[in-house]
């Protein structure tokens, strides 16, 4: 068995291919989709609202508001829209206003990635109850494309508001180490690195291969390498049908647990820190 560090990333499909079907065996066909929420006010653009609709949950990604009204109308017609479908709405950030603004429309923090030396504590916001309502008559429309003008303000006020929360491009760096039989690909792990930190997206080993240690060998290799990198923490997120023991034993913690993340099961974030930089 070779271990390689596949750095044009020549794998890199054939293991997300190898991980969706997995995953497959266990979810199905689950539906998932992207949407658009713009709040209008006559011809002026107040809010905006990206989701993605994946795995039975509404992760709230690129958003905009003028004040909390519109935000609560956004959210509410977001609410309307994925509530007999979707177990709850999510949201990941980093700022602390933008998790007060959620909370006071009836979002709760479920858990918290904490920092590093070199990066802020995310948080993880949800709501579950599509209980948001709002009596604005702000028009909100909903689209299944990008509206090109109402994309153009978005990014302008995105880039504003990471400007006031001193929030700067940061360059990531993707790593990926492979096994391989002979050149047959039987599993694969990558990384992504943002500053000090490394979040492990993908793991997975030929059904065929396991009970070989190729989990455990990948995942010495490529902490290994985060550690030449000055990684501090390494944080993943796993489902109970894959691997949250294999990362226990690994010496991964358990930060928070998701129900129902997908439908029917838990997830788990974890984290393990492996370079202490203050020394």
């Amino acid at each position: 068995m070779r271990y390689i560090e596949d750095k044009k990333f020549q794998y890199k499909d054939i293991l997300i291919k190898y991980l969706r079907d997995y995953n497959k065996k266990y979810t199905g066909e689950r539906e998932s989709s992207t949407e658009y929420f713009y709040a209008v006010d006559g011809e002026k653009l107040v809010g905006v609202v990206y989701t993605n609709y994946f795995w039975d949950w509404v992760s709230i990604g690129s958003a905009f508001y003028e004040n909390i009204d519109v935000l609560k109308k956004l959210i509410s017609e977001v609410s309307d829209y994925y509530k007999n479908k979707a177990v709850g709405l999510k949201l990941y950030t980093e700022v602390e206003s933008r998790v007060e603004d959620f909370k006071s429309i009836g979002f709760d923090i479920g858990g918290i990635t904490e920092k590093t030396p070199r990066t802020t504590k995310y948080f993880y916001l949800k709501n579950t109850d599509f209980n948001i309502k709002s009596n604005a008559q702000t028009e909100v429309i909903v689209a299944t494309d990008k509206i090109d003008k109402y994309n153009s303000i978005l990014l302008n006020q995105i880039e504003r508001f990471n400007i006031d929360n001193n929030i700067h491009p940061i360059k990531e760096r993707n790593i990926m180490f492979v096994a391989l039989d002979d050149n047959k690909f039987v599993g694969g792990v990558q990384g992504i690195i943002t500053e000090d930190s490394m979040y492990i997206s993908r793991l997975v080993v030929d059904e065929e291969y396991r009970g070989n240690k190729i989990g455990k060998n990948l995942m010495y290799k490529i902490e290994e390498k985060a550690k030449e990198l000055n990684v501090y923490s390494i944080n993943l997120g796993t489902v109970e049908f894959q691997a949250e023991k294999f990362y226990d034993k690994l010496g991964y913690k358990i930060v928070f647990i998701k129900e129902n993340d997908p439908r029917g099961y838990k997830s788990y974030s974890m984290v393990k820190k492996i370079c202490d930089q203050n020394k």
